[in-house]
């Protein structure tokens, strides 16, 4: 009688293989789970928001709506077609707008190398109880072609966003 090829040592073995490779499989996948709770777990959510009442108070803000600190890594400030390099809302206001001169403003500066906790706002340029100069600072933000303020940060893991403007959704960048 002939040996046959496949017996119930080598169907027993073969087996164990597969459920050897299926058990890595597994555990490969939850790893990989476990690594993307753990980002998500400490991810800065940077946005910036613009804030009017009654005419007579105007205010642009930054908040960290995420789970970890945001490592301010760059801040430009875009305005018709211009881009002001290392420059928040404050210096572009206080430095570069030869337009308009805004009074009353009271300010918070962002720059390279801050940090921002989670749940944290800044205040980034306010005016307060003065109509003439809330509306000479709205009319930057409420045009066709607003100030956008350009805040490029990465997380605690070193991933990297940029959030553009203002009620702008982050995007992540690659590395």
């Amino acid at each position: 009688m002939k040996n046959a090829f496949w017996n119930a040592d080598k169907i027993v073995s073969l087996s164990a293989i597969l459920i050897s490779l299926a058990t890595m499989g597994i555990y490969l996948y939850q790893t990989h789970l476990i690594k993307k709770q753990q980002f998500a777990s400490v991810m800065p959510y940077l946005m910036t928001s613009l804030s009017a009442y009654n005419n007579n108070h105007f205010l642009v803000e930054v908040y960290n709506n995420g789970l970890g600190p945001a490592f301010v890594e760059k801040v430009n400030v875009k305005y018709e077609g211009k881009s002001y390099q290392d420059c928040d809302l404050p210096t572009f206001f206080g430095r570069y707008n030869k337009k308009d001169t805004i009074n009353n403003m009271t300010w918070s500066n962002i720059i390279s190398g801050q940090l921002i906790p989670s749940g944290n706002v800044i205040k980034t340029v306010e005016i307060n109880n003065n109509r003439k100069e809330a509306q000479k600072l709205q009319k930057y933000f409420w045009t066709d072609k607003p100030v956008e303020l350009e805040i490029t940060y990465s997380s605690i893991y070193g991933e990297k966003w940029i959030v553009k403007g203002s009620f702008a959704k982050p995007q992540k960048l690659d590395d």
